[in-house]
């Protein structure tokens, strides 16, 4: 019987193709893992294998052969359901498998380098878009299956085909290999790794001496991380098969990378790590990871985007350059780019902002953002989304001086009197009409559809926003196009620029929502000199007592929206942090300032009922 070492000379002189001449030095050049200590040590195993008659003249014997014929593998398995993770990340407009890199996408990459290494037994798991793989089975003969449920781990697309399980490669549709590591053969059970010095996302693995895994866990600062591709022996397969029936039912299984579910059961699952160095092997879980494999952000994020750019700016691919894709944007994602030296910014929407973003009011709205210079950035709008500016360099850090600091918001302010004063007597302002209650409303059905009659648990605060919005429309101001969204995340600000950006919830309604964001802030009391003195800087003199109340009702209207918005992206599994916590207090402080003031006013109205008629029919 072969040694590990051994193997790795035999399997690695299969793959020279004959061409050998100084065995030694081609298989330490050519073993791209951390297999031989030196070309010392591969030389003295070579001489070994001689002795043995297993290799001969610089090639591998039919003795050699015999002896490694056990080790044959049989198939291999890609998992490309694309479950949980890729619906969260919902800018993806493909799956992430059909990614192209220099015209091949990274699947077909996989499938052709493990045709090239003898094996043709091919299963994709697939689910998400799974139409989209469907070609696949005509041009490389492979053969799909079907991961029934995307709300489990890939634990379960693998017990999904549980039954091709043997002498099997099991890889991952988001891996790219710059050279191919398969092979016809395989000695043990191994899972590739990689060593990062920033594992935070990564599942980190220990082992013992002989590199056996013992464990993976997560949270780690640095580490040799599971990474890549795997393979399984016929023994492993049958084990994990036999434990993966017994237990797949349970939901804390399910929730589980199969890797996790195999070191649950590290004891009787021999699998070794085999380690590559980084630049070998690349895999993405975020769309930020995409720039880490050069030429694979632009032509795939969507196939219109190159287009797009050079279009809007005149300009030709090749002088596209310099991208940086930001994490930064709770419904989109945005990169920058270089052009002739300039550099932009360019928003690709996400799916699930459709639900509540219109994206005709918000072209109107930057159009007009732009004739008032209230945002200078802007390049160019369509109603796909698409969106292109001017990237603001060196941008001041606003956090401690939005909302605190008064000079900087009663320029805001000055910025959304200048962009409302453009917005009035809009044509066809119908198209645009925008009502924050009903858009309130429509989030919480939505969610309920999830958390269960949430207006019948804040009944008490939707009946006081309706009553609200009744006596604060008796004031009769005038409405206009709003931004509807301006908080410290969309005003930048430099040395010399101010601008108000990103536009996606605009409609045309009360110009005192707009406030919601800028007079309702962690130190503002509703009835402070603060808020009079942004007032008076919109306003250009100082705001009447009716004035201050309206914008204060609006601004509460605002935030029970945002509770609204928290409900509805948390019913969908996008995490929220603590802003619906943060925004219900809001409402609440400012529901208790306004009503005693507009009933002071107008004199009682008669409650109004907390649901729509009909709501959940």
């Amino acid at each position: 019987m072969i040694t590990y070492k051994e193997f790795e000379i035999i399997n690695t002189m299969l793959k020279s193709e004959g061409t050998i001449s100084d065995i030694s030095k081609y298989v330490y050049e050519n073993v791209h893992y951390y297999a031989f200590k030196s070309q010392d040590e591969v030389k003295e195993l070579v001489e070994k294998l001689e002795a043995k008659g297993y290799i001969s003249d610089n090639k591998v014997t039919s003795l050699g052969m015999n002896e490694i014929e056990p080790l044959k593998v049989n198939n291999a398995v890609i998992l490309a359901a694309g479950g949980a993770d890729i619906n969260a990340k919902s800018v993806y407009n493909m799956p992430k498998g059909l990614f192209v890199k220099n015209g091949e996408t990274l699947i077909e990459r996989q499938i052709r380098q493990l045709k090239e290494a003898g094996i043709n037994d091919i299963t994709v798991v697939v689910g998400y878009k799974q139409e989209l793989y469907f070609f696949l089975v005509d041009k490389w003969g492979v053969n799909l299956e079907i991961n029934t449920d995307l709300n489990k781990n890939n634990v379960y697309s693998l017990y999904m085909v549980k039954d091709y399980l043997g002498s099997t490669y099991i890889l991952n549709c988001d891996n790219y290999f710059d050279e191919n590591p398969f092979s016809a053969y395989e000695f043990n059970s191994f899972h590739a790794t990689v060593y990062k010095d920033d594992a935070s996302n990564e599942l980190v693995v220990e082992k013992n001496q002989s590199g056996r895994i013992l464990s993976v866990h997560s949270c780690a600062k640095s580490g040799e991380c599971i990474y890549g591709h795997a393979y399984v022996d016929n023994e492993l397969s049958r084990r994990l098969v036999q434990f993966m029936d017994e237990e797949i039912e349970d939901f804390r299984i399910s929730a589980l990378f199969w890797e996790e579910f195999v070191v649950r059961h590290a004891d009787d699952l021999e699998m070794y790590v085999r380690e590559y160095p980084a630049d070998f092997l690349f895999e993405f879980d975020s769309i930020q990871e995409i720039q880490n494999i050069d030429g694979l952000f632009l032509s795939n994020v969507s196939g219109w985007i190159n287009d797009k750019i050079c279009a809007v700016l005149n300009c030709t691919e090749d002088e596209i350059s310099d991208i940086n894709v930001l994490q930064k944007g709770l419904s989109n994602i945005l990169f920058t780019f270089v052009v002739r030296g300039e550099r932009y910014i360019f928003r690709y929407p996400g799916d699930s902002t459709q639900f509540f973003i219109y994206r005709k009011n918000e072209c109107v709205a930057n159009k007009l953002a732009a004739k008032a210079h209230a945002d200078d950035t802007y390049i160019y709008i369509d109603e796909q989304g698409a969106k292109i500016s001017k990237f603001r360099e060196n941008c001041i850090d606003l956090h401690g001086k939005y909302y605190y600091d008064v000079e900087l918001m009663k320029k805001v302010a000055q910025k959304i009197r200048a962009f409302h004063d453009v917005g009035y007597d809009l044509e066809n302002w119908e198209e645009y009409n925008y009502d924050p209650v009903w858009q309130t409303e429509r989030l919480f059905k939505e969610a309920c559809k999830m958390k269960g009659d949430l207006f019948k648990i804040f009944e008490k605060e939707w009946i006081q926003i309706r009553k609200l919005q009744k006596y604060a429309d008796m004031d009769g101001v005038k409405h206009t196009m709003c931004h509807n969204d301006i908080n410290i995340d969309n005003v930048l600000l430099t040395e010399n620029t101010l601008d108000i950006i990103d536009y996606e919830f605009a409609g045309y309604n009360d110009p005192g929502y707009d406030f919601g964001r800028v007079i309702a802030g962690f130190e503002y009391e509703a009835d402070e000199p603060k808020i009079l003195d942004i007032l008076e800087a919109y306003f250009g003199r100082p705001a009447t007592e009716m004035e201050h109340r309206h914008w204060m009702a609006y601004t509460t209207i605002h935030n029970w929206y945002y509770v609204g918005w928290a409900l509805y992206k948390e019913s969908i599994n996008e995490y929220t942090r603590d802003w619906m916590l943060f925004f219900f207090k809001q409402t609440n402080k400012l529901l208790k300032w306004c009503l005693p003031r507009y009933e002071a006013a107008y004199g009682p109205i008669e409650d109004p009922q907390a649901a729509p008629e009909g709501w959940n029919e």
